[in-house]
């Protein structure tokens, strides 16, 4: 409680306060220098108001939350709807006697915009080749947790630098020299040869941990997409929140082991494809071996949607034969190989012939190196030149454009088709291509009469890009409406749509049932 004037022993300078005053605020996207000396002319740290003026009008990059000019008390409260603040000012407005403020409190709710947490540069001893990522927190909707990762081989990831006399050619500097110099004018930048830039974001979904799993074994996480093998990692995490919602990350945890190679390159061929067919492609991948390199014995290839068929494996140009079996999953490639270690290994070429459907502009033919043998991490492979027959030295490739529609090459078969019970062409299915949609997204088959009655709606799923050419995925209809009864023989339209941000992307076509 604030004491009585005539219990102090002396003055005590309550008549100080100020009479005529404004509060003001800005957010952090106003252009105001965090520290004195990072002042600019377009980043001022404040902006001097005039004092000829009675009542000076105030910085307009400031929103006024208060504005007194007839404050009797002392002790001051303002409230006003809760805000994103970076910044609070306090101006006193033409005083004409002492004041002074013997404490400014501030009180705010919810969470702040943009937070980042960088972890310092994580020193491994010697170059480690990076396994999996993985975490657990809580994700709240409304709010987004990026999560990346950067490696190198020196502890430093920065460069530093002050301008010089030259325009465009500034001073490097030592770091011991750079924390001397002016702040309003030094800067760093990435140190290019020597550390990777941030990885892209991983999918929060891919890294969650599964309590469900042991841990020790790693059947969860996401691969780490940074190069090795490294010495020195660094994650960042940034949280993206609103006023009410922000996410939280309670650990996290890597995965590294000495490198089975020294370095591994790969590229793949042809780089130019079509989205409507399937390619062809070769897949190269050179080793380089230290002595104490523990080798591998298995490639794997990410596909993203699943190869059609791999035609040829070679190794040194020899074709590997059934003593080394290919294993084809829905999203990826798994090749046997002979153990491949040591000095006499190194440089050979390594050969993988596929056919493969592409679904999205841009996809990265990922792969990775391991040993069956151990349950040690697999290796990423490095893009780089492994092939000196192909110049892509990409693991990346790109594809022709199909307009804005990601729904492509709708197919209906049977079509007609006869759901009399005998086992032939009782149900017809909805084959299609689902291209460039990275994120789940709800897509509906629905079935409609001539007169455009809905009939049935098949299938109500969150989608993401894929063939949707086999398996539970596809949706089928069997003649029937929503209530389970056959329907009259005849034509139907369908309809298949897709919610995207932009629109609902849509294929309508004409189906036919027949007894």
């Amino acid at each position: 409680p604030r004491l009585a004037k005539e219990d102090l022993a002396e003055e005590d300078f309550t008549e100080n306060f100020l009479p005529w005053f404004e509060v003001s605020a800005a957010n952090s996207f106003n252009n105001f220098a965090s520290h004195c000396y990072l002042s600019t002319s377009s980043n001022r740290w404040f902006t001097q108001i005039s004092r000829r003026r009675m009542d000076p009008p105030n910085d307009p990059r400031l929103i006024t939350l208060s504005k007194e000019t007839e404050n009797l008390d002392p002790i001051v409260d303002i409230r006003f709807p809760t805000q994103q603040f970076q910044w609070v000012a306090v101006r006193p407005l033409n005083p004409i006697e002492n004041w002074e403020i013997a404490e400014f409190e501030i009180f705010g709710e919810g969470f702040v915009e943009r937070a980042v947490y960088t972890t310092a540069v994580l020193d491994f001893g010697t170059p480690m080749a990076w396994g999996k990522i993985r975490w657990d927190g809580a994700f709240e909707e409304g709010s987004s947790v990026i999560i990346r990762t950067r490696s190198g081989r020196d502890p430093d990831p920065n460069l530093y630098w002050v301008p010089s006399n030259i325009e465009g050619e500034p001073t490097q500097l030592i770091r011991k020299e750079f924390e001397r110099a002016d702040l309003s004018v030094r800067f760093t930048t990435l140190d290019e040869e020597n550390w990777s830039f941030w990885s892209a974001p991983y999918a929060l979904a891919a890294g969650q941990r599964d309590s469900t799993l042991e841990a020790a074994a790693w059947a969860d996480g996401t691969p780490i997409l940074s190069p090795g093998p490294q010495r020195y990692l660094q994650i960042q995490v940034i949280f993206l929140s609103s006023l009410h919602q922000a996410g939280a990350l309670r650990e996290l945890e890597i995965q590294f082991a000495p490198p089975a190679a020294l370095e591994v390159v790969g590229e793949i061929w042809p780089q130019d494809v079509s989205r409507s067919e399937s390619t062809n492609f070769t897949y190269s991948v050179r080793p380089t071996f230290a002595p104490e390199d523990t080798g591998f014995d298995r490639l794997e290839i990410f596909t993203l949607t699943r190869a059609e068929a791999v035609h040829a494996v070679r190794v040194d140009g020899v074709t590997l034969g059934s003593d080394f079996p290919v294993e084809i999953l829905d999203d990826r490639i798994v090749v046997a190989l002979p153990k491949l270690a040591g000095t006499d290994d190194t440089f050979k070429l390594i050969e993988v012939e596929f056919a493969a459907h592409v679904v999205r502009y841009g996809t990265q033919f990922q792969g990775w190196v391991f040993d069956s043998e151990s349950d040690g991490v697999k290796q990423l492979i490095d893009p780089g030149d492994a092939n000196i027959d192909f110049p892509g030295n990409s693991l990346g490739v790109r594809t022709d454009e199909l307009g804005s529609n990601p729904l492509a090459q709708v197919r209906v078969a049977p079509n007609p088709f006869t759901p009399n019970g005998d086992g032939l062409n009782d149900a017809a299915e909805f084959r299609f291509q689902l291209h460039d949609v990275s994120v789940q997204r709800d897509l509906i088959v629905g079935i409609y009469d001539l007169a455009g009655r809905p009939v049935r709606q098949l299938k109500h799923l969150s989608a993401i890009r894929g063939l949707f050419d086999r398996g539970a995925a596809v949706p089928v209809w069997d003649g029937r409406d929503d209530a389970g009864q056959p329907v009259p023989p005849g034509h139907y339209i369908y309809r298949i749509s897709l919610d995207t941000d932009a629109e609902t992307a849509s294929r309508v076509g004409t189906i036919s049932l027949v007894y």
